[in-house]
């Protein structure tokens, strides 16, 4: 009994420990599972698709042939709700469903209100889907006729120049216009391109590509993406200029026993701003407005002159003249008389003999009180020089020049200019 027993507990056999049984219920259970996926896949479900993209066939074909194209749509999207096998509908979506309107009836502008063809990926059989609704089953459009436009470019400055440097009001271009197309309705809106510098603290010239606005004819940013900017930027120039106060002054011409140490000069305006180009501003330290000889007059002279500007310089102060005055200080005039036998010509024409018919030059002498004393009547020459008279032409009576020399007193001076008059006569050898 003890030894059946004990045979009975070694040797057990059970079902589960066969390998032919986990096989057998691995079998059972993918049977199960792929009827049961076999009958899901086939079942008809409803799937609504958000956001599908309505486009349109052949715009680009109408575009280039009629110039016209699609603007003002009441939508851009729909909603579809489609019925079709699991199978099928899982792998739609808004990326690869599209509502397409085909453009191809289309003939003038205009509006149309257009049905579209749902379109689906390369795969799926359209027969197979069916739609339920749709959000819209009608898609309203305007059909422009696409223009183009040349405009012109316009600016500001809207920062500041540094220091000693001024910006010039008008802003520089190239081009100085731009073409823009779209469609008529909209590009006609626009009445320049605009553009806006806006820095600080500027003390060089700038010059750079940039984009710009467009702008209606109130003042108002035009922002339409339907619109084409031929030319996407512009180059635009802000000339910044140097400031300079400069000083205005005159050329002396020492004469008449004076120098510029015994003048008192007065320019009104003594000074003027100029703006220009640093280059040409930083070497300009003064304008002469021109030369005055101390000899023309006796005490004082006023006189007027333009103020002359370096090239591509401006002059900001709006003065364009200066009145200049003279004064001679120190000094003293008085009049003197040189005589007939104190007279000469010099370099007579050939064959020709002169004769002085002035008898007496009255002259003015400047001086300091203590030289104008020393000078004599013998002192004082009056001298023709007649080195520029033609013999050809000489013959008669002549007025003619003369130099006035103040022999032995070198610090006094001769003011103005003095002639004298001349017989000239052919010189006939005596026979």
């Amino acid at each position: 009994m003890n030894n059946e027993k004990n045979t009975q507990n070694t040797n057990p056999t059970k079902i589960t420990d066969k390998n032919w049984f986990w096989i057998l219920l691995s079998l059972i259970i993918a049977f199960l599972l792929w009827g049961y996926v076999a009958s899901t896949e086939s079942v008809m479900i409803e799937k609504t698709i958000s956001g599908v993209k309505i486009e349109f066939q052949g715009a680009e074909a109408l575009r280039q042939s009629s110039d016209l194209i699609v603007t003002e749509q009441d939508r851009t999207t729909v909603n579809l709700t489609l019925r079709s096998t699991r199978r099928v509908l899982r792998n739609l979506d808004n990326t690869n469903v599209s509502a397409v309107i085909n453009l191809n009836r289309v003939t003038t502008d205009g509006r149309y209100a257009v049905s579209y063809d749902i379109s689906y990926p390369s795969g799926v059989n359209p027969d197979d889907i069916t739609l339920v609704r749709s959000s819209a089953d009608i898609i309203n459009f305007y059909v422009d006729r696409q223009t183009r436009r040349t405009i012109p470019v316009e600016g500001t400055f809207t920062g500041s120049p540094a220091e000693g440097y001024t910006a010039e009001k008008e802003l520089e271009f190239d081009p100085m216009a731009v073409t823009i197309s779209g469609p008529k309705a909209v590009v006609d809106l626009v009445d320049h391109a605009y553009v806006t510098i806006n820095r600080s603290n500027v003390d060089k010239t700038l010059q750079y590509s940039t984009t710009y606005d467009l702008i209606d004819a109130d003042g108002n940013i035009v922002e339409d993406s339907r619109i084409t900017l031929e030319t996407p930027e512009v180059i635009v120039t802000l000339n910044v200029l140097s400031i300079k106060t400069v000083s205005l002054d005159v050329t002396v011409i020492d004469g008449g026993g004076a120098t510029r140490e015994n003048t008192v000069i007065r320019i009104e305006p003594s000074t003027v701003v100029l703006t220009g180009d640093a280059s040409v501003i930083n070497d300009t330290n003064k304008l002469n407005l021109g030369t005055i000889n101390l000899a023309s007059f006796a005490s004082e002279y006023t006189a007027t002159y333009k103020i002359v500007l370096p090239n591509n310089t401006e002059n900001i102060t709006g003065v364009n003249e200066a009145t200049v005055t003279v004064t001679i200080v120190g000094l003293s005039t008085r009049p003197f008389e040189i005589n007939h036998d104190n007279i000469y010509c010099t370099n007579v024409p050939e064959g020709y003999v002169a004769e002085i018919i002035t008898q007496k030059l009255p002259i003015n002498i400047r001086a300091s009180e203590h030289t104008l004393a020393l000078i004599q009547e013998n002192n004082l020459q009056a001298v023709a020089d007649l080195s520029d008279v033609s013999g050809t032409t000489a013959s008669g009576v002549i007025e003619h020049t003369v130099r006035i020399y103040i022999n032995g007193v070198p610090d006094a001076g001769v003011i103005g200019e003095y002639t004298v008059y001349v017989t000239l006569t052919e010189d006939v050898p005596e026979s």
